[in-house]
């Protein structure tokens, strides 16, 4: 009889083919590595920058890097394996600026109390990785800036906090902090010391109808009236009609609006404001019950109209091949070129631009998304664009092709900032001679790999493709790095 024969199971894998898959793993690894030391070796200035900015730097490698460390570049980093040790042994040659600032340090009141004359004490008051804690503030009591930390929204506020260092804190710069715990009782305790005008513009209070009423003799009324935060009703409106700033009011996102809102204080809005603010419930009817006092240029600027409705010819083709500009409906009462070429929800099309090509704004038209940018757009006014426009534009459909056409037209500065545009090894290498190559360098939404820089090596700035870029330095391990570091730079 044959022998009994255990299949594996399905999905499974035999050891030899275990084996080949750990192989073939290890040799693509090694591949990887190899080509990353090449490519590093040949770039030095590049490998430093890397090193120090992507790489999780340890004691050995610190001291490796020798004479290459760039002392703002480590301050800075949040990388960097820091110890007490490591801090200590280059104490003389640390930004301390810069590491005031850096919240991966392994920050203790020890290490603040170690280094006390050497620190910016006001960038450490908005360090977010400091412990902070009622025992820390009062071991330094005398180095904070309470000004600063009184802005600061991350410290653990509490009312007991609050309490604590009554005697301290700068009550004007703590009015505005949104990062307090905020009740009335709160507002209660230290009503003598608030800054009402900061409290008033403050988003973070718990801002209804009671503690408007509350407080009513103490708010700024201004600030109040902008104030996104305040849960606003049609009652809290009509409860302080006469204490309200009604131009701020009118500028409002968040009133309850409605017609009948509008209509109930219509001797009270600032209609210019009213007129620019696009949440009101706009309707041809609503323009037309208020003809007489809407401001035509704020209206002409305003998105939020009804467009289509209150210009139907715009889109009419018949007007579009012989337009005769009458009168504006009611209530536009003058055409107003310049705000109408910058509004984005006019009903846009290549017959309308054409139409009334003599009359609109092409600067402010350069800017507009709201235009059907496409192809054909841009040639057919070719001469019409401020190229600063396109050239800066996240509407067009980028090609190739495009940006041949219109090689000589556009701005390429404002090109090279574009973070649109599907930038190629080649497309980059036809126009290397046209683009601003440091912008380009900091560009983060390039295709960037080593392969990617290699194809264009001349022309890229190291220490700006560094600062976000790591090239595949984490291929290395840390005696590769080492290696590279111990080699003489190729001459």
């Amino acid at each position: 009889m044959g022998q009994l024969q255990v299949l594996p199971a399905a999905g499974a894998l035999s050891a030899f083919e275990r084996q080949r898959g750990e192989l073939v793993a290890h040799t693509l690894a090694g591949l990887h590595e190899s080509q990353a030391q090449q490519f590093f070796r040949d770039r030095p200035a590049l490998f430093a920058a890397c090193l120090q900015q992507h790489y999780p730097l340890d004691g050995a490698l610190l001291e490796a890097l020798g004479a290459r460390k760039d002392w703002r570049m480590l301050s800075a980093s949040r990388l960097l394996l820091w110890t007490d040790e490591h801090i200590a042994a280059y104490a003389d040659q640390w930004d301390w600026e810069l590491l005031s600032k850096n919240p991966a340090l392994p920050w203790s009141g020890a290490l603040l109390e170690r280094y006390s004359d050497r620190w910016n004490w006001q960038s450490l008051c908005t360090n977010p990785g400091l412990p902070w804690s009622q025992a820390l503030l009062e071991q330094f009591v005398y180095r904070w800036n309470w000004a600063v930390l009184s802005r600061n929204a991350e410290l653990p506020w509490t009312a007991a906090f609050v309490q604590a260092n009554a005697h301290r804190w700068d009550w004007t710069a703590l009015s505005w902090n949104t990062g307090l715990p905020w009740t009335v009782g709160l507002l209660e305790n230290y009503q003598e010391r608030w800054d009402w005008t900061g409290l008033s513009a403050n988003t973070a209070l718990p801002g209804d109808a009671a503690l408007v009423e509350r407080f009513a003799s103490r708010w700024q009324w201004t600030w109040l009236s902008a104030n996104p935060g305040l849960r606003w009703s049609e009652a809290l409106v009509a409860a302080y009609a006469q204490r309200w700033d009604w131009q701020a009011l009118s500028q409002q996102a968040n009133l309850p609006w409605s017609e009948a809102l509008i209509a109930a204080y219509a001797d009270y809005w600032d209609w210019p404001a009213l007129s620019a603010n696009t949440q009101l419930p706009w309707t041809v009817e609503l323009l037309s019950a208020w003809a007489a006092r809407w401001d035509s240029a704020a209206l002409c600027r305003n998105p939020a109209l009804p467009w289509s409705a209150l210009l139907p010819q715009w889109s009419d083709p018949t007007w579009l091949q012989a337009p005769a500009l009458a009168a504006l409906p009611l209530p536009l009462q003058a055409w107003d070129w310049d705000a109408l070429s910058e509004n984005p929800a006019l009903p846009w099309s290549t017959a309308l631009l054409q139409a009334l090509q003599d009359y609109w704004d092409w600067d402010r038209l350069s800017w507009n998304c709201g235009l059907p940018w496409d192809g054909e757009l841009l040639a057919q006014f070719a001469r019409n664009w401020d190229w600063s426009g396109p050239s800066s534009s996240a509407a067009l459909p980028w090609s190739d092709a495009l940006l041949e056409r219109h090689a000589n037209d556009w701005d390429w500065e404002r090109l090279s900032a574009n973070a649109h545009i599907a930038w190629s090894q080649a497309l980059l290498a036809a126009y290397a001679d046209r683009l601003n190559w440091a912008t380009l360098s900091a560009q983060t939404q390039l295709p960037w790999s080593t392969a990617f820089y290699l194809q264009l090596d001349a022309h890229w700035y190291p220490s700006l493709v560094a600062q976000h870029q790591g090239l595949n330095i984490h291929h290395l391990n840390s005696a590769d790095i080492t290696t590279l570091l111990q080699e003489k730079p190729s001459s």
